[in-house]
């Protein structure tokens, strides 16, 4: 096995704490010459990844060594963006290829490759963490001009786990007025603003709710134990499951939580993508039922689809 030379302590802990990415300039701080770097080249120890970018190491790069090592080739000002930056804040477990490096307008172009992808944006922003990356804000924001079609996906997904608020992702929208999906994303975040977590809960509150003249349910609630997706004060709580399957301990846990309610006088209905998405009339016609037989005094709205979806659930209202 070759033998590395002696390298300053204090170089290797920063190798360690950067993924094993360091540049140029920080080994040169470290008083390590040229030749020191040539001879780990060229005894395999190290790799180059880019122009002053080094790993120090021989092992196929790790993705977070190359999330370093693409915010290092953009620049002090540069920041990692998009899916990885969500990565980085733990929203995602998902470690993709190119990284996205955002850079100020005025820096100089990067050539992008099959590990970065760089771009340039007029609209400032400000970077967090190490290595450095985008705010959640403003990385979902740019998502959602990306990804329009999971628009809904990613602004649940910040505010569902607490790392972004929907008043954060409002102050990102304004400074961006020429943001493709602008009105769009502002119904989004207005529905999000109503309590809605999940790309389920919309089409429930957009497409259930909202359109029959169902009564706003309280979202996000706890009663007891329990967290409540939807609840109603006539004594209904509605369970929104977007997982394609609702086995092992799920189950018992869903089971525990109705009992839990139904002991206490309360009904439970639980609804999937399926109905929500393909047969909202019906869902509707049954939530209005029951708040109806709880004793809910409003009046059912049909939707322009209703009559042509079922005959059936007129007599429960």
């Amino acid at each position: 096995m070759p033998t590395q030379p002696a390298l300053p302590e204090s170089l290797r802990d920063l190798a360690r704490a950067q993924a094993g990415v360091l540049t140029w300039e920080q080994i040169c701080g470290h008083g390590v010459s040229q030749s020191t770097v040539r001879t780990l080249m060229d005894k395999g120890l190290w790799t180059r990844l880019s122009r002053g970018i080094y790993l120090t190491h021989d092992l196929q790069p790790e993705w977070m060594s190359l999330a370093w090592a693409g915010q290092f080739l953009g620049g002090c000002d540069a920041a990692i963006g998009g899916r990885a930056a969500l990565r980085l804040a733990g929203l995602i477990s998902e470690e993709e290829l190119p990284i996205s490096i955002v850079l100020p307008h005025e820096a100089r172009r990067q050539p992008s490759s099959g590990w970065w992808e760089f771009s340039r944006t007029r609209v400032p922003f400000r970077a967090v963490g190490e290595p450095a990356r985008l705010r959640v804000e403003r990385a979902i924001i740019d998502l959602c001009a990306s990804e329009p079609e999971r628009a809904i996906h990613w602004a649940t997904l910040a505010i569902g786990s607490r790392k972004a608020s929907v008043q954060g992702l409002r102050d990102v929208l304004e400074t961006m007025p020429r943001h493709p999906r602008r009105a769009q994303l502002a119904d989004v975040l207005a529905d999000v603003g109503q309590g809605a977590e999940s790309p389920l809960e919309v089409v429930y509150l957009r497409q259930v709710e909202r359109p029959h003249g169902i009564p706003p349910g309280r979202r996000q609630v706890r009663g007891g134990r329990y967290r409540r997706d939807i609840y109603y004060p006539e004594g209904l709580v509605v369970e929104l499951d977007g997982r394609p399957g609702h086995d092992g301990p799920d189950a018992f846990r869903d089971m525990d939580r109705d009992n839990y309610h139904a002991r206490r006088g309360i009904a439970t209905l639980r609804y999937g993508w399926d109905q929500c998405y393909n047969s909202p009339c019906e869902v509707a016609a049954e939530v209005a039922g029951v708040l109806r037989g709880l004793g809910w005094q409003g009046d059912f709205t049909p939707c322009s689809c209703c009559r042509l979806a079922f005959d059936g659930y007129w007599g429960l209202l």
